[in-house]
């Protein structure tokens, strides 16, 4: 009698079979570091030309989309309707002239504005004992102190040696190094301009390609997932899409008004070095929150070496500046592409930029925004497949939820004799009533969206439960 293999016995050697070599693959993965960073740094150098392509294309989508929408409502006022091989060629026609619209727009920024920056930083580093001297004269003047004179003229003496110190002693080696490797320098950057060719090339590819490469794509997910899930995987894509691309082209937008405005201001103003000022002012202002301190606190130190009373009105124009934008041209341009709260924004922008860098502090609000809106779809999904509410007023005063009933049960009120702790940590209704208001913040989702989201996904309407909590009941009236 021939023996076949039960399939009780073949599942336990597959299950026996893929423990040992993920064994394997977790032991190279922590003994094996080096040596997987350099094949994934050799992967990367490799797609680099493909992965700057898409960069490119994402970047230069939308423009190819408002040139196109204005293309084809001139054609339809003139009652054409192009077919196929006319719409591709429009296709190509509108792809090209976005790229073209936005290296002329590069270029005239770096020949307007790079040699008035060299210019600036030469002139900088050729009156800098000049600025030493206005710097001790204007604390000589205000403060009439002779001791505190001879310190702060020793302390900028100090200062003033260790930059010099820094040019001659770090900065000509640096320099002579440079030389030196001056061939793999110009091999990298030769290197690195070939890639942005490709992705060039590439990029236009993928616009004029992009409804059949997203047609590609989406049939591929639903060929992989079941259907819930392969809508669920696009609609967490599209969000994301929403989050990333309407926070990014609008924080460049904004920080390109910023900067303008921060340049004639300075130039009424008469500030110094007003392209380099508003230069700064504009790049650091794409981070959000910290930005504006980043970019303000050099450029004030800047002006102050040349004219302390400037560096005054500076810093009281750029508070004011940041007042404006922030509750008038961020909220007006940026909207609720976003959307997360104060704290979350600090949050993300430390932790994107201890990784990543300044990449990362421009990345990290809007990936954060992502994040926060698919934990807190899991969690509402959760919730409601338990019977308990969503919302987060439900859960101010929770002592516990009585699991019989899914009811919950709030904090009584304390005891007469109740500890001192116990006096303080009491919050009342009166106290309550006075708590910030949880449904006007767009990043916490509620329940009805997720309902509606999951019928749009899913196409089936969820049972709705009659026996809710409402939040009334969380607040207890003090007696």
């Amino acid at each position: 009698m021939k023996w076949k293999p039960d399939n009780h016995y073949r599942g336990i050697a597959v299950t026996a079979f893929l423990v040992v070599a993920a064994s394997m693959l977790f032991y190279f993965l922590l003994f094996r570091t080096s040596t997987l960073g350099k094949g994934l740094a050799m992967v990367i150098e490799v797609m680099n030309p493909i992965i700057y392509g898409y960069i490119i294309a994402y970047i230069l989508n939308t423009m190819l989309d408002l040139i196109e929408k204005g293309v084809y409502k001139a054609l339809y006022r003139l009652k054409c309707n192009p077919g196929r091989k006319v719409k591709k060629t429009i296709r190509m026609i509108c792809a090209f002239l976005s790229l073209a619209i936005s290296i002329v727009v590069v270029y005239g920024i770096v020949s307007s504005v790079v040699p008035e920056l060299i210019r600036s930083i030469r002139s900088i580093i050729l009156n800098f004992q000049t600025y030493v001297d206005n710097v001790n004269s204007f604390i000589a003047e205000t403060f009439h102190n002779p001791e505190l004179d001879e310190t702060s003229g020793a302390l900028i003496d100090k200062i003033s040696e260790s930059v010099q110190n820094f040019f001659s002693s770090e900065m000509t080696p640096r320099l002579d190094a440079l030389a030196n490797n001056v061939t793999s320098g110009v091999m990298n950057f030769v290197t690195f301009m070939k890639n942005i060719f490709l992705g060039v090339i590439i990029s236009m590819y993928i616009l004029i390609a992009k409804e059949g490469l997203l047609a590609r794509f989406r049939r591929f997910i639903y060929s992989v997932f079941s259907i819930e899930q392969g809508n669920r995987i696009l609609h967490n894509l599209r969000f994301a899409d929403e989050k990333f691309g309407g926070f990014l082209i609008g924080k460049i937008i904004d920080s390109v008004i910023i900067g303008l405005i921060c340049y004639l201001a300075c130039l009424i103003l008469k500030m110094p070095y007003t392209i380099l000022v508003s230069v700064v002012i504009g790049i650091t202002n794409v981070i959000p929150f910290f930005g504006p301190f980043i970019g303000a606190i050099p450029s004030a130190l800047l002006i102050f070496v040349v004219d302390p009373l400037k560096a005054l009105i500076f810093i009281i124009f750029i508070l004011c500046l940041q007042q404006f934008d922030g509750n008038i041209l961020g909220p007006k341009i940026l909207g609720n592409s976003v959307g997360v709260s104060s704290y979350m924004v600090v949050l993300a922008i430390l932790i994107g930029g201890g990784f990543f860098g300044v990449t990362g502090m421009i990345i990290g609000v809007p990936t954060a925004a992502v994040l926060i809106a698919v934990i807190q779809s899991g969690i509402l999904r959760r919730m409601k497949a338990k019977g308990l509410p969503g919302d987060l007023e439900s859960y101010h005063y929770v002592k516990q939820i009585n699991p019989l009933t899914n009811r919950i049960e709030p904090f009584a009120g304390p005891l007469p004799n109740g500890s001192l702790y116990e006096r303080i940590h009491y919050r009342g209704a009166d106290v309550s009533s006075f708590d910030e208001p949880l449904e006007g913040r767009p990043w916490d989702r509620t329940m009805e969206q997720i309902e509606e989201e999951d019928y749009e996904i899913s196409g089936r309407r969820p049972d709705i439960r009659e026996d809710k909590t409402s939040a009334e009941e969380i607040f207890v009236e003090e007696e």
